[in-house]
Parts: structure tokens; sequence; C-alpha cells
């Protein structure tokens, strides 16, 4: 063969592998864009997520969240073994937050993006923020992140779409387990970059796209500003 043969054979391949990353890379966009079309068309969803993780010991977290446009969020948290038997709410009207803190007290604060205090992924937080969270143009939460698609995973006596997360800058491996029909998250697993140690596993045990919600459940009642509310929150219960 001769080297001029050679050469273009070197080339074929190379194209040949660029056309595929590419091909790749178009798949998952269009994903995004389906899970994004998806989160943002629910007026109203009932989600219940189980959180277990290292830093939960044996515990199994339980948010029950109601959700209505814009931002109406009502959850209530349950499962953490240092209260037993008790619940905390976290309460959003789409501007204030209200959250109790499991010893009598209930503060007020503005709703921000970056701090919601109950242990969820995108399996939940996409209805409301699924604009930043799940997409990978300049500044969107997955721009620098290196994404691949897995199709017909098994899980739960089902077949899944996995979508595969690594995150140099939060120094995480995430897997997404999305429904194929209906293009929302039902599984999240949060591993370490190396994928030897998992971190965080949520899982959607009740999923309800717009059901009939009364929304004064998400009136606030409690009176105060938001002085201290991350503060107390955080040394109260390790979330």
């Amino acid at each position: 063969m001769s080297m001029r043969a050679i050469t273009a054979g070197i080339l074929l391949v190379v194209a040949g592998h660029a056309f595929g990353a590419k091909e790749a890379d178009q798949e998952i966009e269009k994903l995004l864009a389906r899970m994004r079309e998806a989160y943002s068309g629910a007026k109203t969803a009932r989600v219940t997520v189980k959180t277990t993780g290292l830093r939960f010991g044996k515990d199994t977290i339980v948010s029950d969240m109601t959700y209505m446009k814009e931002r109406k969020i009502y959850t209530k948290i349950s499962g953490n073994s240092s209260f037993p038997g008790r619940s905390r709410l976290f309460i959003s009207d789409g501007v204030k937050v209200q959250v109790d803190d499991l010893s009598g007290n209930t503060q007020l604060s503005d709703f921000n993006l970056d701090f919601i205090p109950f242990p969820i992924n995108l399996e939940a937080m996409s209805f409301w923020d699924w604009k930043r969270q799940l997409s990978t143009a300049p500044g969107a939460n997955m721009n620098k992140s290196v994404m691949k698609l897995k199709k017909g995973v098994k899980w739960n006596g089902k077949d899944w779409l996995v979508l595969e997360e690594t995150a140099h800058e939060q120094g995480v491996y995430v897997d997404y387990h999305i429904d194929p029909k209906t293009a929302f998250i039902h599984r999240v697993q949060v591993y370490d970059l190396k994928k030897k140690e998992l971190r965080t596993e949520m899982v959607v045990s009740r999923l309800e796209i717009n059901p009939r919600v009364d929304a004064k459940i998400f009136k606030l009642k409690a009176k105060g500003g938001p002085t201290s509310i991350r503060k107390r929150i955080e040394k109260k219960i390790d979330f």
C-alpha cells in the first residue's frame, strides 16, 4: 500500500471517530431538550424521593414534594433517625421560603436556587430549575461536564436511558436513570470521579405530573427575616 493510501486511511478513521462523537453529542442534546420540555411543561407535580448515602448512615431520607409553577414548593422531609417520628417542612411561595428546623423555630428567607435545604437532585429540582440544570450551554450547570449516554440499561424491571455526567469541577461522576418515554429522571447516583464510591443515591418512588393541587398549601405562615435561616438549619440537621 502506498504512503498516500495509508495517510488517506488514517484520515478516514479519524473522520469516522469524529463523526461518531458528533452524533453522540447530538443525541445527548436532543435528550436534554426533551427533558427540558418535560420538566418545564409540568404545571404541577407530586414527587416522593428516597435518599440514601454516606452522610446519612443507615437512614433513608424521604422528601414528599408537591410543586406548582412558578417555584411553589411544599415538601415534608422525614426519616432522620436523630429525630425519630418527626418531620420538617420546606415551603416556597415562589418568592419567599419558610423552613422549620425541628426545634420549634420557623424562619423566612428569599428563594435561592442554590440553597434548597433538603436532599434532592435533578429528579426534583429540574421542575423549577430546568433551564440551568439540564443544559450544556455556556453558563449552564452541565457546560463543562463530559456527557455520555447508554441505552437499554436494566433497573427495577425496566429499560432506561442512563445519562452519564463527569463533572471535574465538582469532583463527581453522576448516573441519571431516565424514562425513555417521558424523559423524567427516576434515579440519580452520585459517585466520586473514579466511580469507586457511591456517595448519594436518590430514587423516585412516586411521580405524578399535573395532579390537582390546592394552592393554599404554599401560603407562608412564618414571620421574620432571613437573618439566621441557613446557620440554624445546617447546625441542627446535616442535610
